[in-house]
């Protein structure tokens, strides 16, 4: 690849602050459960290091999104983020509408945190509450409790200033369709905007991989699913990527550029970047170790897109969006589309699985998704 324009790529930033107080036996982010006095400074410092440090990589670009994850990122002090954010400013590195999340436990969650928060420029939270049934959480072994969720969506309820995303998680062990569409409409009940809905999949490197579970039977998969889609039109929220829900005007913009190709800037423990330049495509992914990135906070792990290796990447990303993308706006946000892909791209409209006019999936295309995105490999 070459003669390509980082300056016209959409950049987003994200903060990865890895602590939790415990490993959730499902999760297998990058996290840590062994925070000591001190290291939010050292991380900060580290953070703010790396930022200055990766200005080729922002090629004179502002943000367009800034997404501080984990980890549980409200275990840390709003000092700490207010570093940052002020950092960001004294660079200019931000949009003037610039979405600003930031990762919220319920169990953490109370007004006057969250109102630092949104003095800081946060005006967008995700609250990682997965269940509202108690048997569920306990399953999930999450450390709040369903109390702790209905709180959390009061608490942030209060501030009409910022949008607000739930996550839920399906497909969970002994779940039943009823529990399902109960924590569905429990979700409804709220005024909430976005959801973001996960069915519950056992990485290797999880404590749940360790472990013979009993997982629920893809019919039964299905049919939660199917009363998902149900449930939430009715109540005006409409399906635009795999994992994501919203009313009109609320996607998430941090995630949509995930999956629109965009470049991302990752800082902090384990974050992983995609950054353009001029003649190549890399990811990158820095030291896991809280320790090891503090003391070498540019050090990366790299991977360069290849021309062999192109049309599955951003094939694996764009096809995630349930409304496509037309060739007008792929055009506009510089994203290259090679003979090779336009080819494969032909082959998935002959076999259904593709519409024409642009990179969408079918309504089959989108239900095989997996099979879709393998035309590009």
């Amino acid at each position: 690849m070459k003669n390509l324009i980082p300056e016209r790529v959409p950049l987003s930033l994200y903060i990865h602050f890895p602590w939790c107080e415990k490993k959730c036996p499902y999760c297998d982010f990058n996290i840590d459960t062994n925070k000591k006095d001190g290291d939010e400074e050292s991380l900060v410092k580290a953070i703010l290091k790396d930022l200055d440090m990766s200005h080729d990589y922002i090629a004179g670009r502002k943000f367009t999104s800034v997404y501080f994850g984990g980890g549980t990122p409200s275990l840390i002090s709003p000092k700490i983020i207010e570093q940052i954010a002020n950092k960001l400013k004294k660079l200019n590195l931000v949009e003037d509408n610039c979405e600003v999340s930031f990762e919220l436990n319920p169990k953490e969650v109370d007004k006057n945190y969250l109102g630092d928060l949104i003095d800081i420029g946060i005006n967008r939270v995700s609250i990682g509450i997965q269940s509202f049934d108690q048997a569920i959480l306990n399953i999930l072994e999450r450390n709040h409790g369903s109390k702790d969720a209905i709180n959390a969506i009061e608490v942030v309820s209060g501030f009409k200033s910022i949008d607000t995303t739930i996550d839920l998680i399906y497909g969970n062990m002994e779940q039943t369709l009823e529990s399902f569409v109960a924590d569905i409409n429990k979700f409804c009940s709220f005024d909430i905007d976005h959801l973001s809905l996960y069915q519950l999949t056992i990485e290797p490197n999880t404590i749940f991989y360790k472990k013979e579970l009993r997982m629920p039977e893809d019919t039964l998969v299905e049919s939660m699913e199917i009363a998902a889609k149900e449930i939430l039109n009715k109540n005006n929220l409409y399906q635009y990527e795999v994992s994501s829900w919203a009313k009109k005007g609320s996607q998430s913009r941090h995630n949509m550029n995930y999956w629109m190709y965009g470049d991302y800037l990752g800082l902090g423990p384990g974050a992983h970047s995609k950054i353009t330049m001029k003649n190549s495509i890399t990811r990158m992914i820095k030291l896991k170790k809280v320790g090891s990135y503090i003391n070498n906070p540019s050090k990366t792990l790299n991977t360069a897109i290849t021309s062999e290796t192109y049309d599955l990447d951003l094939a694996m990303n764009l096809l995630r969006i349930k409304d496509g993308i037309s060739f007008k706006d792929l055009t506009s946000k510089n994203i290259y589309l090679p003979e090779s892909f336009l080819r494969k791209l032909k082959k998935g409209v002959n076999e259904s699985l593709l519409e024409e006019g642009g990179i969408k999936a079918t309504n089959m295309g989108y239900k095989f998704l997996n099979d879709t995105v393998n035309i590009f490999n």
